[in-house]
């Protein structure tokens, strides 16, 4: 029980709210939910949720609990069951709709935001963070803890940057004189960032040289990735952790780069294409291709969504 996660609204919470936020019907009696726990740790008046059909033996110590799932088990008992196509994707949403507490909007402490900067309605900024000249920041966007956003950059709506961050700082271009002594090429552009982006902690994502780099609506990215100047990455493409993205790299629509991959500076990937766990891409990938590998190598090709 000291493990439960307790419901954020300030309504009492029954299942048939949640078949009702999920457009569908509960099969047996209404119960209230207080909390919601994985599987194993079910108690009374928990919600919880099974990818597979539990078993009558299973469901013998299951007593008043909400089960979202995808198949009806042969007896329900004292639960409730709540029935649809993809459990752990409704799952996801009840927990997002009834209990995380939204942050409420304002500006934290020891923040500094420009006078030119434009700050949307309903827009949180946490504490210790810097604000550029001409940021903009869309609506009901978060910006977590001691995040740096400089000139400039764009950010869409609905929109989460977590901690320590970095958006918008000059990337790593140097030319050389005859000598090799390094002569940094200045990138002149800013960011930006789409509507409903979320962006991990501990992410630099650079400024363009000489056009913007460019985060398209909808894109996720894990902690720990880089993505440097001029990229432009498509809408609903995922970025997991310690990727490491180089310069002028498109990435297509509704990608996923796996953990530790690495792309090469000016390299093309098309659409649906899937990076895998520490690949590193020296060539050019078209739609819909699965690439793992050191150098990455083509594996087969998948249909698109």
């Amino acid at each position: 029980m000291g493990n439960e996660i307790k419901v954020k609204t300030k309504k009492a919470l029954r299942a048939s709210d949640i078949a009702k936020f999920l457009k569908t019907k509960i099969c047996g009696k209404d119960l209230q939910i207080k909390s919601v726990v994985p599987l194993e740790d079910v108690s009374d008046n928990t919600l919880t949720f099974s990818k597979s059909k539990l078993s009558t033996d299973y469901l013998k110590s299951m007593h008043k609990v909400c089960v979202i799932t995808a198949e009806l088990p042969d007896k329900i008992g004292s639960n409730v069951f709540i029935t649809v196509d993809n459990p752990r994707l409704a799952f996801a949403k009840i927990l997002a709709r009834f209990f995380i507490e939204k942050k409420k909007p304002g500006i934290g402490r020891y923040t500094v935001v420009h006078p030119t900067a434009k700050i949307g309605k309903g827009v949180s900024i946490g504490n210790g963070c810097t604000i550029g000249r001409k940021v903009i920041i869309g609506d009901h966007s978060e910006v977590h803890n001691n995040v740096v956003i400089t000139d400039n950059v764009s950010i869409g709506k609905f929109c989460k940057i977590k901690s320590n961050t970095v958006i918008g700082e000059k990337g790593f271009g140097f030319d050389f004189e005859n000598d090799r002594t390094p002569v940094a090429f200045p990138h002149l552009r800013s960011v930006e960032i789409g509507d409903y982006v979320e962006i991990g902690a501990l992410n630099t994502i650079v400024c363009g040289a000489l056009k913007n780099t460019v985060i398209g609506s909808y894109v996720k990215t894990d902690d720990h990735v880089h993505i440097a100047h001029n990229c432009v990455i498509g809408i609903k493409t995922v970025i997991t952790a310690c990727a490491e993205i180089s310069g002028s790299v498109t990435i297509g629509e509704m990608c996923w780069l796996g953990p530790n991959c690495s792309i090469m500076n000016k390299i093309k990937i098309g659409d649906n294409c899937f990076i895998g766990l520490g690949s590193v891409v020296l060539k050019d990938v078209p739609s819909d291709a699965v690439m793992a590998g050191n150098p990455a190598r083509l594996l087969r090709m998948q249909h698109s969504k």
